[in-house]
This record gives structure tokens, sequence and C-alpha cells, in this order.
């Protein structure tokens, strides 16, 4: 009964400091949503022309590339770097991984941002809406999967300390 509360307790400690420790990544994470949702928006609402020049539809197929570029190296780096064990090369410990994490989290947030500006960006150069919304909702679906609710904290210190290896406290 004392094991089963313990480990209870140690869980319970364990969410706390995941709370803490993702604030604020989770503040950055909800503006950016807001923000991404805000450029949707103007971009939605933004009367563009019917007629479309040759330079405008090259930069969006540009723009497109480079939107995919972004999102495959973003993937790509969230499950490379984050399971790596040189993230914490002496001293693991979970403040120690969680703070490595929110920079990383941040920087990876911040490509997501990128690419509804670059939607909005090529709708204001007067591409329509209708073939730039992509950018956008990827933003947002990018975000979302960044997004440091506890959960999926829990699951992906579960799964660095399966494939990295977990040194005692």
């Amino acid at each position: 009964m004392n094991f089963m509360l313990a480990e209870f307790e140690k869980q319970k400690q364990e969410r706390a400091l995941i709370r803490q420790e993702s604030r604020i990544t989770m503040i950055v994470s909800l503006s950016l949503l807001a923000s991404i949702v805000f450029y949707g928006l103007i971009a939605y609402l933004h009367k563009g022309s019917f007629i479309i020049p040759r330079g405008i539809q090259d930069i969006w197929g540009i723009l497109n590339v480079v939107a995919i570029v972004l999102i495959i190296i973003v993937l790509a780096v969230r499950k490379t770097i984050y399971f790596s064990p040189r993230l914490v090369k002496e001293n693991y410990s979970l403040t120690n991984l969680l703070r490595r994490w929110r920079t990383i989290d941040i920087v990876l947030l911040s490509f997501s941002e990128m690419i509804a500006l670059l939607g909005l960006v090529i709708t204001l150069l007067g591409m329509p809406f209708v073939r730039t919304f992509h950018f956008f909702v990827a933003a947002f679906l990018l975000c979302m999967i960044l997004m440091p609710i506890t959960w999926k904290v829990r699951d992906k210190i579960r799964n660095f300390e399966k494939y990295a290896g977990k040194s005692d406290e």
C-alpha cells in the first residue's frame, strides 16, 4: 500500500513539475495559435484579384516548397533531437530535460508561425485564399502537435527514458 501511495505522490510531483516547466511554452503556443487564426482571418477577408500574375504563381510554388521543407525539418528535429541521449550529457534530471525541451519547442513553434506568415504574405501579394489556406491549416496543426500538453510531455519523458536511457538521480 505504501508503495502505491509513494508512486502516486511521485507521479503527482512529476505532473506539477511538468506543468511548471512547460507553462511558458504553453503560453507561447497558445499565443501563436491565436496569431495563426488572426493571420488566416486577415487572409480570408483580403479581397484578391481574379487575375494572378505569373510571378505570384511562381512565388506561391516556391513558398509551398519552403513550407513543406519547414514541416519536414520540424518533425525530423522533434523525432531525433528530442530523444537524443546527448541532450542531457552528465546530469540527467527531469528539470534539465524539460528546460532543454522548452527551448527546442519554442524554436520549432516559431517555424510554424513562419509557415502562417508565408501564407499571409502570398495572400496579400494577390493569391486567393482558396489557394493559400493550407498554409494556415498546416501551421495550426504543427502548433497543436508541438503544444506541451501534460500527458504528451509525460509520454515523451517515457520515450526518452526508454530510448536514451535513464541514469539514476
